[in-house]
């Protein structure tokens, strides 16, 4: 079996640094603090999954984000000890001028910008990625069963991985996908002990959660297509998994997508699309895939597991273009010589009588590379995990507290950084706790199961559980504050009371005595500061009600938000 040197290096990583929509209360302002750089366990975001395309010899990494975020990320790349201790190259950085916040994902591989970066087969990643899989396991499950060394398809297919939302890494109202497999054709060589291939489907259809129910709703059912039916028999229907967002695409998705203007999202529309048309009929020519696939319209651009280097002719023939690898191994039957070589039944032999399902073999959608599905064990002790909700974030900053270094590479070699002062008669919990550097913690304050990052103070009798405290915060005298999430640079006055599902945003100040549970604190955007001239406001505003019923009600609502 290829071992991640040999086939690492000829993959790009794209990694997707987005707008961060669901951490809204620590990303309101992405030109300084974009998603990508929101903390993890005290590490940026986007350092996971820059860590884990070095350590599958990836080295060719491209981070794609909005123009406004663009130089919060370059000074983080050139200035955070986390990013900057990472192998050298550094990651090259596209801030197409079209790309904003809504932009799809789709259409991000569409921009002009990524198209002319892309040089060969590419690997797509969110930014708020957690992975201690095994990189280079995927890579070989792509390459034995998706990309034609011992398949049948002249392309190369692709894969994603979805992973449990249930399970003992379970956190509730994580978003889910709707995912229907069948199983995929199997090398006869057996996996290694360690190989995901025994959990390697293929995909035959892949929504939203939100699309099934639009479905079901509309239909008081969810209709399958018999064509589904006569070619997969026997299907798996997941409705408790998630996208990881985690794609292995060949070089020739990107014909696929420019043939394909109305795709906007990859896992629905790309994934969704190319799933159908390896079973339903007719989709094939809609989609364009009938000119990918024609053998006459071939190109190294689009057909060649090694795109062509710089300066290479377009006529440039590739080897596999060439020779059916298949058939070169001992223990595997090459499709193409069978489909050659087949003995003829009697009544096939018959110029009369025609072949039996002549439809399905000559459907263009049996020659369709198929995509192809890890999904992650919901058993496995290997973590696999996007973070983008505060409660995701909580979750899983305080599992990698707990990590034991020698473990997983996602743990810290120190729990308790050598520069943190602890002061005497204090209680900060060795096993589940994480203490910056330049921390101080004052005494008979009470730290247990908690991510407190770098340059914090915990003010004396102060009690901590269950938080993740971002860099640069002040806690006040005799604070308690559980379950909650603190932004970077906020201060909690003395005795504030934040409960279970509380957020702060980074910089805001809660006052002496505050008490909450499930609030955002936070100012919103257009309203003023000073929450007692906005009460003030407020209460004058009220009084003149039946006069100036617009500016009250303006006033009001800014007031109640900008309490919160």
């Amino acid at each position: 079996m290829p071992d991640k040197a040999s086939i690492s290096p000829d993959f790009q990583a794209l990694i997707l640094c987005g707008p961060g929509l669901s951490l809204n209360t620590f990303t309101s302002t992405p030109e300084e603090f974009p998603k990508a750089l929101v903390p993890i366990a005290n590490r940026p975001m986007v350092w996971y999954p820059l860590d884990w395309c070095y350590r599958m010899n990836i080295s060719r990494i491209i981070l794609i984000t909005p123009p406004s975020s663009r130089k919060a990320i370059e000074d983080a790349l050139s200035r955070n000890p986390d990013l900057t201790s990472l192998p050298h190259p550094r990651p090259d950085i596209i801030a197409p001028e079209d790309l904003s916040q809504n932009t799809g994902t789709a259409e991000i591989l569409r921009l002009p910008e990524v198209q002319a970066a892309i040089s060969g087969h590419f690997l797509i990643l969110p930014c708020d990625l957690l992975s201690a899989l095994p990189g280079e396991s995927l890579l070989e499950a792509w390459l034995v069963q998706a990309a034609g060394i011992v398949g049948s398809s002249a392309l190369p297919g692709g894969l994603g991985v979805w992973i449990a939302t249930k399970g003992e890494h379970a956190v509730k109202g994580e978003e889910t996908n709707f995912l229907m497999t069948a199983q995929p054709t199997q090398p006869t060589v057996t996996p290694a002990p360690n190989s995901l291939r025994p959990s390697i489907s293929q995909v035959v259809y892949s929504s939203t959660t939100d699309t099934l129910h639009d479905i079901t709703d509309s239909k008081h059912c969810f209709p399958i297509r018999h064509g589904l039916l006569r070619r997969h028999g026997r299907i798996r229907i997941l409705s408790t998994t998630r996208d990881a967002h985690i794609y292995l695409f060949p070089y020739w998705i990107l014909d696929f997508l420019n043939r394909n203007p109305a795709f906007e999202s990859i896992g629905e529309d790309i994934v969704g699309w190319w799933a159908k048309a390896t079973w339903q009929d007719g989709l094939v020519p809609k989609l364009g895939l009938d000119r990918i696939l024609d053998p006459s319209s071939l190109t190294p651009s689009n057909n060649s597991v090694t795109p062509p280097a710089n300066g290479a002719a377009e006529t440039d023939t590739k080897i596999e273009d060439e020779i059916d690898l298949a058939s070169l191994c001992s223990t595997h039957v090459s499709s193409h010589h069978h489909l050659l070589t087949s003995p003829k039944t009697p009544s096939s032999s018959s110029s009369s009588s025609p072949p039996s399902h002549s439809k399905t073999a000559t459907s263009p959608s049996s020659t369709i590379p198929p995509f192809l599905a890890y999904i992650h064990p919901t058993a496995s002790p290997i973590l696999i995990r996007r973070i983008d909700t505060p409660s995701l974030l909580l979750h899983s900053s305080l599992h990698i507290a707990t990590l034991d270094p020698s473990s997983t590479p996602l743990a810290h070699p120190q729990k308790i950084h050598p520069t943190a002062t602890i002061a005497p008669r204090t209680t900060v919990s060795p096993t589940d706790v994480l203490l910056g550097a330049n921390s101080t913690v004052h005494q008979h304050a009470t730290i247990k199961s908690c991510v407190v990052g770098a340059n914090c103070t915990i003010g004396a009798g102060a009690r901590l559980l269950r938080c993740v405290v971002m860099d640069g915060v002040v806690v006040g005298e005799k604070a308690v504050l559980t379950g909650t999430v603190v932004g970077a640079r906020a201060r909690v006055g003395g005795g504030a009371r934040l409960g279970e599902g509380c957020e702060v945003q980074p910089g805001y100040v809660v006052e002496e005595g505050t008490e909450g549970k499930g609030e955002k604190f936070m100012v919103f955007e257009g309203l003023g500061e000073d929450d007692d001239e906005l009460q003030g406001e407020g209460e004058e505003e009220e009084e003149e009600e039946e006069e100036k019923e617009e500016g009250g009600e303006g006033v009001e609502k800014g007031g109640g938000d900008g309490q919160r």
